[in-house]
């Protein structure tokens, strides 16, 4: 079985939760963090990505503690470099359409300095393009993490809303 690496964020008391933690099964993370929150990151074996983040929330909920995102997806042009086995320069060109098949993904934060883009979105442009051959494992994790943490958010989100407006938005998830 392959191994998937993610992070999850979590809010609750992580000092008083680690025990509790690794008895439920987070012998293969590492976690940090305080009174309020952290995070652990996974090098979980499993069958699926899901089926591995999965099983890491719902051990993080049984010990009392929220799941408030799940992380790997937000990338600088740096990080998608490094991950690429590529320049700085070469993540430019594609970019900016110089170079590979076109229609790089937009950033999901555009910032001025510091844009982020989702990796499960530019790992799918690098494999589908031909520009760089992407470990079917990673990218299967990227858009876990990104189907999964939209989910989350979006769990999240319902809690403050009316009934009635709840009940349309899960209707439109479903």
């Amino acid at each position: 079985m392959p191994f998937y690496v993610f992070e999850l964020e979590l809010v609750g008391n992580i000092d008083e939760s680690l025990d509790a933690l690794y008895e439920a099964g987070y012998d293969d993370a590492v976690v940090g963090g305080d009174e309020r929150g952290g995070s652990a990151g996974f090098d979980r074996e499993a069958g699926s990505a899901i089926e591995a983040i999965m099983s890491a929330i719902d051990q993080a909920e049984a010990c009392g503690l929220e799941v408030v995102g799940v992380t790997e997806d937000l990338v600088t042009l740096g990080e998608i470099a490094e991950r690429a086995g590529r320049t700085l320069a070469a993540v430019e060109n594609w970019v900016k359409g110089r170079r590979g098949p076109g229609g790089f993904p937009e950033p999901r934060v555009p910032r001025p300095r510091a844009a982020l883009y989702s990796w499960a979105d530019v790992s799918t442009w690098l494999s589908a393009g031909g520009v760089v051959e992407i470990n079917p494992v990673v990218l299967e994790t990227a858009h876990a993490c990104s189907v999964i943490d939209a989910a989350i958010r979006t769990r999240r989100g319902l809690r403050d809303l009316p009934d009635e407006d709840r009940a349309k938005v899960v209707q439109l998830v479903a």
